[in-house]
C-alpha cells in the first residue's frame, strides 16, 4: 500500500515485541523485501510514544462525541468511527496544514 500510494519504500518497521510482528514469516518477508525490523523493550509502551499517544487521542475524541451528543455507551463504535473520520479530515502541522486522507 506504501509503494502504490506513496510511491515510496518501507525501509524500517518499528514494532513491540507482538507475535504478529516477529514470527517467522513475518522475519522472512522483511528479509525479502529488504525491510529491517527494530523492536522496542519489553513492558514499555513509553518507547512506542507517538503509537500510544495516537491511541490515547481517538478515544478522547469518541469520549467527547459520545458525551457531547448524550449518546448512551451502546454508540461507542459509532463515536470512535466517527473520530478516526474527523481525525482523518482534520489540517494537521506535521503534514503542513493538509490532511491525512489528502494523501489517498
Amino acid at each position: 500500500m506504501v509503494q502504490t500510494q506513496f510511491k515510496t519504500r518501507v525501509k524500517i518497521i518499528r514494532s513491540d515485541n507482538g507475535p504478529e510482528f516477529t514470527s517467522g514469516p513475518m522475519k522472512q518477508f522483511y528479509g525479502e523485501q529488504g525491510i529491517m525490523h527494530e523492536t522496542s523493550c519489553i513492558d514499555t509502551p513509553q518507547q512506542n510514544g507517538r503509537v500510544e499517544r495516537k491511541h490515547r487521542h481517538v478515544p478522547n475524541i469518541a469520549r467527547a462525541l459520545r458525551f457531547e451528543a448524550h449518546l448512551p455507551l451502546e454508540f461507542w463504535g459509532e463515536c470512535i468511527l466517527a473520530a478516526a473520520h474527523l481525525i482523518n479530515r482534520m489540517p494537521t502541522q506535521v503534514l503542513n496544514g493538509k490532511t491525512p486522507i489528502s494523501f489517498i
